[in-house]
C-alpha cells in the first residue's frame, strides 16, 4: 500500500509519520535521525534534555540549552531528512530553547 507524502511548505516527508517528541531523554538525536532517515519526520524533545549534563543541577538553563544544541547538531550529522524540535510552552526555559533551536 502506498502512503501519501506529507508536505510542510518546502519540506516533503516521503512517509506521513511524525515521531512524537517524548521528553526526558527519549526523543534525542538517535531516534529523531532514524525516523528522518526512513522518510518520516524525526523530533527531538526539549523537556529536560540536559539531564545528562554534569552541571544540570547548578545551571539547568545552560545545561538544557547546550544539550539541545548538541542533539540538533548530532541529528543533522546523522540524517539529511526532516528533523523537528518539540519545546513545550510550559517550560520555564521556553524562550531560550526556541532561540537555540
Amino acid at each position: 500500500m502506498a502512503f501519501p507524502v506529507l508536505q510542510l511548505g518546502d519540506l516533503v516527508a516521503k512517509i506521513p509519520v511524525v515521531q512524537g517528541g517524548m521528553g526526558v531523554g527519549i526523543s534525542l538525536s538517535g531516534l529523531a535521525s532514524a525516523v528522518a532517515n526512513q522518510g518520516g519526520i524525526g523530533v527531538i524533545a526539549g523537556a529536560m534534555i540536559g539531564m545528562r549534563e554534569p552541571d544540570v543541577a547548578r545551571n539547568p538553563i545552560e545545561a538544557n540549552v547546550r544539550a539541545l544544541r548538541n542533539e540538533i547538531r548530532k541529528a543533522r550529522e546523522l540524517s539529511s531528512g526532516i528533523i523537528g524540535v518539540n519545546i513545550m510552552v510550559a517550560l520555564t526555559t521556553f524562550s531560550q530553547m526556541v532561540r537555540e533551536a
